[in-house]
């Protein structure tokens, strides 16, 4: 996303925005991340200076024109002129969402029955609803009102964005009548999602992937492995041009492999990464990860070692601490094992977003009661 943010151009923009980008791992911007909510990487708020009120959010990836409707909307809501009663609720959802999903919901449903036949916003609102119901876990409703609307959009970004807001809430729920039925709805759709040139990389991966874990859930291995492959073909057919970029690639690489396949096939593409990127503790961590898939003990360990070189956050540290203790449990260090650990819990006090700062302290906490 930062690649996109590098090279579109905005300059119609100038002046409108003072832009502010913030690091998930610094503790100084604990305060920022608590008030507003901000659980995923990315998330993009647009706040009005006049009353620090959210006038338009949006978590995960954008195309340019998605980023171009995103500051729009955003420049309309934060000086509230021209504003239907539609486009108020829409704000208000908007502003609720990442920490209230429950009134979101009610927010965008409001937005949906205030509006004009011909209101501009109608898809972002019905969308925002399908997302606001995944936040909820609504998973029904969501999947249900995700294939119902997909089915009639325009083939385009927010309809690939519908389709993976549906595909996430089935695979967070058990496998039951209805939602192999919507999954019988959705998959062809996602199937089209795939052949847009407008469906972005982030979109595409979470597609791939949710289909491979949904497969899986299904003891379809052959249809999961197909997934997997088509997606991990496409990746390595991209020559990075950035080191952002390049992180991107093996994000989606580790990701594939960790919903279904082999680790040993992705192996020597991350260790070119590490290699190119000698100060990106990203890159060791990813590794990391699939050197332990591959029981690879003794290099899981070394690669922690060498991403916990490279200077990460509170968040980056505790993750790699705890990669590095179960290579060493199972290389029956134990004793170096519970020392990373504990270490690993230190750090992870010192996360400034509250829940991932929780989940890690309660995960830490469970491996170190075994």
């Amino acid at each position: 996303m930062r690649d996109l943010l590098d090279h579109a151009d905005l300059a119609g923009y100038a002046g409108q925005f003072v832009w502010l980008e913030l690091s998930y791992d610094a503790p100084e911007n604990h305060a920022f991340l608590t008030k507003y909510g901000a659980e995923a990487t990315p998330t993009f708020f647009i706040i009005a200076p006049q009353d620090e009120q959210v006038a338009a959010m949006q978590p995960g990836a954008m195309s340019v024109e998605q980023l171009t409707q995103f500051l729009d909307r955003g420049a309309s809501g934060a000086s509230a002129s021209n504003q239907t009663p539609a486009d108020a609720a829409l704000m208000r959802g908007d502003s609720l969402r990442a920490r209230q999903p429950a009134a979101a919901v009610m927010a965008y449903q409001e937005a949906l029955r205030l509006a004009p036949a011909n209101w501009r916003r109608r898809r972002l609102a019905e969308i925002s609803f399908v997302e606001a119901l995944q936040d909820n876990k609504e998973w029904q409703l969501c999947a249900e009102t995700s294939a119902t609307e997909a089915a009639h959009m325009t083939r385009d970004d927010l309809f690939a964005r519908m389709v993976v807001s549906g595909l996430w809430c089935l695979v967070s729920t058990d496998r039951s009548p209805w939602s192999d039925a919507a999954l019988q709805s959705l998959q062809p759709l996602a199937e089209d999602a795939l052949t847009l040139p407008a469906t972005v990389r982030d979109h595409r991966d979470e597609i791939y992937r949710t289909l491979m874990e949904l497969s899986v859930a299904r003891d379809d291995n052959a249809a999961a492995s197909k997934f997997g492959d088509r997606w991990l073909a496409e990746l390595d057919a991209i020559k990075p041009d950035s080191d952002e970029e390049r992180s991107a690639l093996d994000i989606a690489r580790v990701e594939n492999v960790q919903a279904f396949g082999n680790p040993e096939r992705i192996l020597p593409a991350l260790k070119a990464s590490e290699l190119a990127m000698p100060n990106n503790y990203i890159a060791s961590l990813r590794l990391a990860q699939m050197e332990l898939a591959a029981n690879h003990f003794d290099e899981t360990i070394a690669a922690c070692d060498r991403g916990l070189a490279r200077a990460p956050g509170a968040s980056g540290r505790a993750w790699l601490l705890q990669i590095k203790a179960r290579a060493l449990e199972q290389n029956g260090k134990t004793a170096e094992a519970h020392r990373a650990l504990q270490e690993a819990l230190r750090t992870a006090q010192e996360i400034p977003n509250q829940g991932s700062r929780d989940r890690n302290i309660d995960s830490i906490r469970k491996a170190l009661r075994q």
